[in-house]
């Protein structure tokens, strides 16, 4: 496993299904493709979901920002490559770099991961995956393939006395392998507040998320938020049966620039 590349390349077909009304890749679909080549770089080096669920642990997502520079377009195969930033003993950094067939710079990616126990939901220390081998797979500037992320790592989201803008209910779509709601349905259901007219005339530029706790399956989610351009700010809520107080399971921002020469 520690002669593989400390760099993972994997190829997308960008299909129908995963795009919106412009023919273009969703942004949570993009995302999720993102994800799906972590998974594949981790399984690959001994430290995957797979592998981790037989010891009752598992991979969550803290942190992540993602920037575009294009978004990709149905039936357009992109390259996304991902590699380890830095590892700690209870989280680790993943950077991401998202390529066209023709090797066109499409975007970039920073995310924050820790590693929990399954049954406690507590983090555990990552060292004691193959005595540490995830440390041989960290890209350094001293790598003769180093690569240099030119976007800020994920931002700090504040809000401001934000208003109620939607509750939404969740349902078994909204759950994931792990038990809870799904990371990019967050987006998905801050995305839908918006009239399809907004969509037609706003493209994604940037998107950072910072998860709180654990989304729970089958509670209604609140939304929050403040949103003005070219940043739109958002809080999701829940009220859960043994809290007394809204639990928070996730902060948004929302970065977009408007759409030119479009006709929709």
């Amino acid at each position: 496993m520690n002669q593989l590349p400390k760099i993972g390349r994997y190829l997308f077909r960008v299909e129908q299904y995963q795009c919106n009304v412009r023919k273009m890749l969703r942004f949570s679909s993009l995302v999720n493709i993102m994800l799906s080549a972590a998974d594949y770089h981790s399984t690959e080096r001994g430290f995957g979901t797979v592998y981790l669920n037989e010891m009752g642990k598992t991979w969550v997502l803290s942190r992540l920002a993602v920037e575009m520079e294009r978004i990709p377009s149905r039936h357009e195969e992109i390259t996304i490559e991902t590699w380890i930033d830095k590892v700690h003993p209870l989280f680790t950094s993943r950077n991401f770099r998202a390529l066209s067939k023709e090797g066109e710079v499409l975007g970039w990616g920073r995310s924050v991961w820790a590693m929990i126990d399954t049954t406690t939901r507590h983090p555990v220390d990552l060292m004691e995956i193959h005595n540490g081998l995830i440390t041989t797979f960290v890209l350094s500037p001293e790598d003769e393939e180093y690569l240099n992320v030119p976007i800020d790592r994920p931002a700090k989201i504040q809000l401001e006395e934000p208003s109620l803008f939607r509750i939404d209910n969740t349902y078994f779509s909204d759950v994931d392998f792990n038990g809870h709601i799904n990371s990019m349905r967050y987006v998905d259901h801050v995305l839908d507040i918006f009239p399809l007219s907004w969509h037609k005339k706003n493209n994604i530029k940037r998107l950072d998320i910072a998860f709180i706790a654990e989304g729970r399956p089958e509670i209604p989610i609140k939304i929050y938020g403040t949103p003005s351009h070219p940043d739109y700010l958002f809080k999701i809520m829940q009220d859960l049966p043994e809290k007394s107080d809204e639990s928070e399971a996730c902060r948004l921002r929302i970065r977009t620039i408007p759409l030119v020469g479009t006709d929709l």
